[in-house]
């Protein structure tokens, strides 16, 4: 059997020209034409904006409760922002010369965008990097610090604090390290650095679903090129004309590109106004979100097709009764592939509100192409092209009545401006027919310039040529075809599965697994090698309200899906916990660490089934999973815990000890099965606590304790006793201070019980 990386050759001398003006063709970006405001350099953008709208909003970062008080956001306006960027680039200037890089790593608010734009100023690089979790070393920070090599590190101070440097690996802890809020000497910046549009404006660091994370090099003309694209391919006015500014409502973090491109740049370039909100925010209450939209008015937001899903599946009808969603014009909405199911579930809840399915605005894009390759949407919403799937897993794209034998796939529009897509075979390098599946492949002044310190890859990635010779073109390694001019991505090369000769493709295997039975969540389809041959394994969470289920059903519901589907009997169904599938940090699967986990037992398996000529049939299974039973808590007849009524008469110590009491029950009905006897003293994590657990106990302490935990709160308390003993702390104050009888503590809860909200 042919592995699945033969979609993707390396390219070969024989085929391709050597000569020096290939080569410099190929290292340098295809000519930028000169944006309607002739600028230069990203830098030159928010001088412009200063200058000229020095007194309009630029950026507003919502609290958790979304920003509903006034006095729970920050705001920047354009002057402002430009203060404090003048600032970061004077301290910056003092360690760093241009060229130099700097690593980002900041938790969600504004002063990510002073220290982006800071570094623009000083003409230092930035590279943006994930926050790490509080007091332990992170594997990508160290990953990206070992690449580009950063003179420097812009965080914020309290970040500063609670990372503990003595506890990072040598190389982050001897950095030069910089509180951009602590910076105030904005009025010694004399000019900015001078930069070109050839010249690099930062480093883009890949998520790294298929491999280890890459630094992007993406030029200033690369930016300035990719949002002018985005604003004609959004039907949005240039900022120089005399309009009302447009706003747009966005929580991606501002490390991916998404957030940073799409969330930030953008409404800078076209003068709007954008409202931030955190990513943990948005998942622990989706519903915020589309408030915030409501109430703003904004007319731009968007994100992958997982939060459409998660927003029609957990916003309640009483949630929805209050938003007016009629003035969101463009839902941008971008995944690999989209899923038009959940794009149709989100318009037929949000249908009443005003949402309009002609809003969706699908696209498709990838950081080596800065951000957007493709978009369009159309006056009845997206195309979706019901597929064969006979003749899809044979590489054509051929429509068919909706059905069992067919695979929905969503239009990601026809290519922006001066860009060319092509659908190339990646065996002969022709360019495909129409209605083809091929690797995507682009050319334009989008495309990224290469990636930091990997010159080895720049001919595979960035150097594609077809078999006449022209290009260069970026190889995406991404799959699609074109049908009436529309791009239809139908996958990833490397993931593709290959049995007995047939090409499967992972998320179609992953959504039939998901669809089979209620308690299966996202999970990864990928090929294993067996005596010579590839055979197709599974792995999916459980959904956290099935857990104490018995896992046959799910099992043998798994199976039967995937031989009725797709006519391939599975080798093996693996079920791990929730959050226990490996994912990029904007939400990617990640199937190639998701096989090695496996191949390595790093998964931590709640049941599973593999074929063998000795293994007990799937339909015979007993139960695998057993469950402790739940501790006693004391409930009032409200069926709150009882403690909440007695505030006033426990002291620190005995409400601590209730609370922890309360605690430790939440997580024995939670507990991953085989984690053995809890102990207050032993830190959340060895109770199998993810960041998604955390944040659904977050959430529980608002809606129960009335009480709103910082961020860090279980990095900086990490064991049950401790944060015990801090919520306790907390709970007294607020008492103490507010006095409330037994009646005024009712009517507290009820209240916030109403909106969900702590008081």
């Amino acid at each position: 059997m042919r592995p699945a990386t033969h979609m993707l050759p390396a390219l070969s001398r024989s085929r391709f020209r050597y000569d020096i003006f290939s080569l410099l063709r190929a290292v340098m970006p295809a000519e930028t034409p000169t944006p309607r405001s002739e600028m230069r350099s990203v830098a030159e953008l928010l001088r412009r904006r200063a200058a000229e709208r020095p007194d309009q909003l630029a950026f507003a970062f919502l609290a958790e409760s979304g920003g509903s008080d006034a006095s729970q956001r920050v705001e920047w306006t354009y002057a402002e922002l430009d203060r404090r960027a003048r600032a970061v680039a004077v301290e910056l200037s003092r360690v760093a010369a241009p060229g130099d890089r700097a690593v980002l790593i900041f938790p969600p608010g504004l002063d990510f965008i002073a220290a982006f734009f800071g570094c623009l100023y000083a003409g230092v690089l930035p590279a943006p990097a994930t926050y790490p979790k509080p007091r332990r070393p992170s594997s990508r920070l160290d990953a990206i610090v070992a690449d580009c090599k950063p003179t420097a590190a812009l965080t914020t101070s309290e970040t500063l604090g609670l990372m503990q440097l003595d506890e990072q690996s040598p190389a982050v802890r001897t950095l030069e390290w910089i509180a951009v809020d602590r910076c105030r000497d904005a009025e010694s910046f004399k000019q900015l650095v001078p930069r070109t549009p050839s010249d690099a404006a930062f480093l883009q660091y890949t998520s790294g679903s298929t491999s280890q994370p890459r630094g992007v090099v993406v030029t200033h003309g690369n930016l300035l090129h990719n949002l002018e694209l985005i604003r004609t391919g959004f039907g949005l006015a240039p900022a120089e004309e005399a309009v009302a500014p447009q706003s747009g409502v966005f929580w991606l973090p501002a490390y991916h590109d998404m957030g940073l491109i799409g969330g930030i740049l953008t409404p800078m370039y076209v003068g709007g106004t954008s409202y931030f909100l955190a990513p943990a925010t948005f998942l622990q209450r989706p519903v915020t979100w589309l408030e915030t939209i409501s109430r703003t008015g904004a007319a731009i937001s968007g994100a992958p097709n997982f939060a459409y899903e998660l927003c029609a599946r957990k916003i309640t009808p009483e949630q929805r009764a209050g938003l007016d969603l009629s003035r969101w014009k463009l839902a941008f909405c971008g995944a690999e592939p989209i899923d038009s199911r959940a794009l149709d579930e989100f318009a037929v809840a949000f249908g009443p509100q005003g949402f309009r399915t002609a809003a969706y605005y699908p696209c498709y894009g990838l950081a080596e192409g800065t951000l957007m390759v493709t978009g369009g949407g159309g006056a009845n919403g997206p195309r979706v092209l019901h597929a064969d799937r006979a003749r899809l897993a044979k590489h054509r794209l051929a429509a068919v009545a909706a059905g069992e034998a067919s695979q929905p796939l969503v239009s990601c529009g026809r290519p922006l401006g001066d860009q060319l897509v092509r659908v190339v075979d990646p065996q002969t390098f022709e360019p495909c027919l129409e209605g083809q599946v091929g690797e995507i492949w682009v050319s334009g002044g989008s495309v990224a310039k290469g990636y930091w310190n990997h010159p080895e890859e720049l001919w595979q990635t960035f150097g594609g040529r077809l078999a006449d010779g022209s290009g260069p073109f970026l190889r995406t390694g991404d799959l699609g075809a074109f049908d009436g001019g529309e791009l239809f991505v139908t996958g990833r090369a490397k993931d593709v599965i290959i049995i007995r000769g047939r090409n499967l493709y992972p998320q179609d295997v992953e959504r039939t697994a998901q669809q089979a039975h209620a308690a299966i969540d996202l999970g990864a389809a990928f090929a294993v090698e067996v005596d010579g041959h590839e055979q197709l394994v599974v792995v999916h969470q459980v959904r956290r309200e099935h857990r104490r289920e018995d896992m046959a059903p799910v099992l043998r519901a798994i199976r039967a899906a995937i031989v009725e589907e797709h006519d391939v009997d599975p080798y093996q169904i693996v079920l791990v916990r929730p959050g226990g599938v490996p994912l990029t940090s904007s939400g990617k699967i990640q199937r190639s660490h998701c096989r090695d986990m496996l191949a390595t037992n790093g998964l931590e398996q709640l049941a599973a089934w593999q074929q063998s000529p000795t293994a007990t049939p799937v339909d015979e299974l007993a139960e695998t999973v057993t469950f402790r039973a739940d501790a006693a808590v004391a409930v009032g007849a409200d069926g709150r815990p009882e403690f909440l009524h007695r505030l006033a008469e426990l002291t620190p110590p005995e409400l601590a000890e209730q609370i922890q009491t309360w605690m430790m029950n939440w997580l024995e009905e939670r507990a991953e099965p085989g984690a053995g006897e809890m102990s207050p003293t032993a830190p959340f994590a060895e109770s199998g606590m993810d960041s998604l657990t955390a944040l659904e106990l977050n959430v529980e302490f608002e809606k129960v304790l009335g009480v709103r935990l910082p961020p860090a709160a279980a990095w900086s308390y990490p064991t049950p006793e401790l944060l015990s003993r801090y919520l306790a702390d907390e709970m007294l104050g607020t008492a103490s201070a507010n006095a409330p009888g037994d009646s005024e503590t009712d009517s507290w809860f009820a209240a916030m019980e109403a909106d969900g909200q702590p008081k």
